[in-house]
C-alpha cells in the first residue's frame, strides 16, 4: 500500500457509483495540496485564507477595569446611639439657689439670682420641669435630693440637677455652713429604678479649692485678652470627697479641682452664664453635650478673672451620645 493512501479514501471509493468514484479521485489531489499548503504556512506562522479573520478589540486602560464589576456600598458614617428624648416633660429640673449665709465668714453671694433666672429659661426651652429651691442648710440640701430621687422619673428621659453655692474640693456648703459630699448629692439617683439608664446631669457653681488658678501666656494671644472686672469668689473651707462614677452620670463643674471659681457681682458667674449661651446655642444646632461642655471650657478658659484664670472640669460615664432637644428646632 503507498504510503500516502488512505484507506477510508479507498473504501469510500469502492462504495461510490462510477460516476462518484471518479470525482472523488479528481478531488483527492487538491485536498492533498490544500493539506500540505495548510501544513506549511502553519509551519511559517502564516493564517489561512480560508479561515475568518479576527478583529483586535482596541487596547483600554486598566485602570478601567474595576468600572466592569459592581461595587459595594459603604456607610459613609455610622450613626451615634444617642439616649431617647422624646418625651414632654423631658424630666425633672433642680435648681439649689444659695444666696444668704449664716456666717459672717461666708459673703452672700451676689449675682446668683441672675444664673438662677437665665438655667430656669434655658432648660424650660429643652422641656423640663424645673424647680428652685432657695437658700438651704445642709440638711435641706439632703432633703430635697432625697425627694426628687424617690420621684416617679418613668415617663421622663432625664434629671438634672443646677447648684449654686459656696464650696470646696468635692463638696458644697448648705446656708449654715456645713458641708455636702457631692457624692451625698448624687447617689441617691444612682439607686432610683425609674432613672436606670438615663442620664443624669449635675451644674455645679462653686470653688473646688483655695487656690487661685495662674495663666500660662502666649505670645501671640496676651494682647487679646481681657480682663474681666467685678468678680468674686465661691470658695471656704477644706475638704476631701469624691464624685461616684456610676453609670450614665455627667458632671460639669464650674473649676478643677483644689481652685477658685468666680461670679460677677451683678451678671451671675462666668461659668453658668457660658454654660447658658452654650446650651442655646449648641442644642439649636443638635450638637452633644460634650461637644457643648468642650466649648464652655473653651470660653471660660479664655477670661482673665481679677488677675487669673478658671478652667471648668467635665466628668461623666455616659454610655450613649446625649442630644438634648430645644423648643422651637423640629
Amino acid at each position: 500500500m503507498d504510503k500516502t493512501s488512505n484507506p477510508n479514501n479507498s473504501n469510500q471509493i469502492n462504495r461510490a457509483s462510477p460516476n462518484e468514484q471518479e470525482k472523488i479521485k479528481t478531488d483527492e489531489p487538491k485536498r492533498k495540496n490544500t493539506s500540505q499548503e495548510d501544513k506549511e504556512n502553519l509551519h511559517k506562522g502564516v493564517q489561512n485564507n480560508n479561515s475568518p479573520k479576527r478583529q483586535r478589540e482596541p487596547l483600554q486602560s486598566t485602570c478601567n477595569i474595576s468600572d466592569h464589576y459592581p461595587k459595594r456600598k459603604r456607610a459613609v458614617t455610622e450613626q451615634k446611639e444617642c439616649y431617647s428624648m422624646s418625651n414632654r416633660p423631658l424630666g425633672y429640673c433642680l435648681i439649689i439657689n444659695n444666696y444668704k449665709f449664716e456666717s459672717a465668714s461666708l459673703a452672700d453671694r451676689r449675682g446668683t439670682d441672675r444664673d438662677k433666672d437665665d438655667l430656669t429659661k434655658v432648660f424650660e426651652k429643652m422641656y423640663f420641669k424645673v424647680e428652685v429651691r432657695d437658700d438651704l442648710q445642709a440638711s435641706d440640701m439632703r432633703n430635697v435630693i432625697k425627694e426628687f430621687a424617690e420621684k416617679d422619673h418613668s415617663q421622663m428621659n432625664a434629671f438634672v440637677c443646677c447648684i449654686l453655692t459656696h464650696g470646696e474640693k468635692g463638696t458644697v456648703l448648705g446656708t449654715d455652713g456645713k458641708q455636702v459630699p457631692i457624692r451625698e448629692l448624687s447617689q441617691p439617683f444612682a439607686e432610683c429604678r425609674s432613672l436606670a439608664s438615663k442620664p443624669k446631669l449635675f451644674f455645679i457653681q462653686a470653688c473646688q479649692g483655695n487656690m487661685r488658678q495662674q495663666g500660662l501666656w502666649m505670645a501671640h494671644e496676651r494682647e487679646n485678652t481681657t480682663e474681666e472686672e467685678a468678680y468674686e469668689e465661691d470658695a471656704h473651707a477644706a475638704g476631701n470627697y469624691s464624685i461616684p462614677m456610676d453609670a450614665d452620670f455627667l458632671f460639669a463643674i464650674a473649676t478643677v479641682e483644689h481652685f477658685r471659681s468666680y461670679r460677677h457681682i451683678t451678671n451671675g458667674s462666668i461659668f453658668i452664664q457660658v454654660l447658658c449661651k452654650q446650651l442655646e446655642r449648641g442644642c439649636a444646632q443638635k450638637k452633644d453635650i460634650l461637644s457643648i461642655l468642650t466649648a464652655v471650657n473653651g470660653v471660660v478658659g479664655s477670661k482673665i478673672l481679677q488677675g487669673y484664670k478658671q478652667m471648668p472640669e467635665v466628668r461623666y460615664t455616659l454610655t450613649k451620645a446625649l442630644v438634648l432637644p430645644m423648643n422651637g428646632v423640629s
